[in-house]
């Protein structure tokens, strides 16, 4: 005979909440990994909007990155400076990258110019422009960056900066050096050099590498003339050989001169190569016959306000990152003077 096992209303009550019990597992399982995203997702968010706000309203109000105090009088909104870094695919992610983490975003606004649009996400504006790589393709590089620049952002900027993927510009001595210039002048900043009378060719010009400033009257000036091959043949020799020296030609051509930028003790605020190599004597041959204003070597050699230097390696970038915008000095002077709370001292 078939016997039948007789369950209780109790017990197939049980078993039923039991069977429930698994699915609400499952079904509670995926609600609170949705809800977990959601909130983490929110907290990142609320996260990085809030890093992104302190560091403006740092800038706006005159500190900066490290707890690093710049004034007001330089901050983003009374020197507004576009910077723009000559680059090419082949180092956008070897050389510029490092620009975007280290001094690139203290400019008001920093474009990337190159030739392609990367294959990989650039943390940074890029700008392409349809040019060649290449040394003999970087005035046309300049003029068509320059151009660009003038049409689309000539009212929202003071200064326009050219650097290299290779140098380093401490931007708060470039305000603080600024503050005092007229952008409406008809000069350019930079490392003043001059042919020497064995190249064939009479001229002054400024350091591309150790980057070059300009304010929007001569911003705009050069673009009145920029592709007028008359006065800056950019099929010429002179365009061959260096695009900052074919700079120096065009803006000679309208008037434009060179500004002085030493300090008070005549020492450069510019250099054409990194700081090391005048600390240690290693200028080479070539830079003595170019000069235009003395420069000494060893540990006094540049102005304490120091601007710009060239071919910084990557490395170097995040090193100078450091002794710039982070490194602070313990002494009993106002200027850097530790508040004590309680028996520590605060780090």
């Amino acid at each position: 005979m078939e016997s039948f096992k007789f369950h209780s209303g109790h017990q197939r009550a049980m078993y039923k909440r039991r069977k429930m019990t698994a699915n609400e597992r499952k079904i509670v399982f995926i609600i609170g990994a949705l809800l977990v995203s959601f909130i983490l997702g929110c907290i990142s968010t609320w996260f990085l909007m809030t890093v992104q706000n302190r560091i403006k309203t740092d800038f706006q109000s005159g500190e900066a990155w490290g707890d690093r105090r710049v004034p007001t009088d330089y901050s983003f909104t009374s020197v507004s400076v576009l910077c723009w870094v000559m680059t090419s695919p082949e180092n956008l992610f070897e050389r510029a990258i490092h620009i975007s983490q280290t001094w690139g975003p203290r400019c008001n606004l920093t474009l990337y110019v190159t030739s392609e649009v990367p294959d990989h996400p650039f943390p940074g504006r890029l700008l392409t422009v349809p040019v060649g790589e290449g040394r003999h393709s970087l005035w046309n590089k300049t003029r068509a960056a320059f151009t660009f620049i003038y049409t689309h952002y000539r009212d929202k900027y003071d200064w326009f900066v050219k650097a290299d993927d290779d140098t380093f510009i401490i931007v708060d001595n470039l305000r603080y050096f600024l503050a005092s210039k007229d952008p409406m002048q008809l000069e350019y900043y930079g490392f003043h050099l001059r042919l020497p009378p064995e190249m064939g060719y009479a001229i002054d010009f400024i350091s591309g590498g150790a980057g070059y400033v300009m304010g929007k009257e001569t911003l705009q000036t050069l673009i009145k003339v920029v592709f007028d091959d008359e006065k800056c043949h950019a099929n010429g020799e002179i365009a061959e050989a260096a695009e900052d020296v074919m700079m120096a030609h065009c803006l000679r051509e309208v008037g434009i001169t060179i500004g002085h930028t030493l300090d008070s003790l005549g020492k450069h605020r510019f250099l054409v190569f990194k700081l090391t190599h005048f600390i240690y004597d290693n200028i080479g041959t070539w830079l003595p016959s170019y000069l235009v204003h003395n420069l000494t070597t060893g540990i006094d050699c540049c102005s304490p306000y120091l601007i710009s230097m060239h071919y910084v390696r990557p490395p170097e970038m995040y090193f100078l990152e450091y002794v710039t915008q982070r490194l602070r000095l313990a002494s009993l002077s106002k200027d850097h003077n530790y508040h004590f709370i309680g028996n520590e001292i605060p780090i």
